[in-house]
């Protein structure tokens, strides 16, 4: 599993290291991805529906941003 943190990062960068990520995965990897930006809660999920990747979990940490598991398709 690939475990990215861009907490403190704005958009596109979450977009944008994910896309990396899945560039550099197999299919079936899992990548685990931290974030706080809060328009990445809408930019992060609509992308893996358009690319037919599995969103696994999608949490808020308190007051810490979200993680997201997703796994490439």
């Amino acid at each position: 599993m690939k475990k990215i943190d861009v907490s403190g990062k704005d958009c596109p960068v979450p977009v944008l290291q994910l896309q990396n990520a899945l560039s550099e995965s197999e299919s079936g990897e899992i990548i685990e991805l931290k974030f706080t930006c809060p328009e990445a809660v809408e930019t992060l999920p609509a992308y893996c529906v358009e690319h037919q990747h599995q969103i696994i979990s999608f949490d808020q940490l308190h007051n810490d941003g979200w993680l997201i598991k997703i796994k490439k398709g």
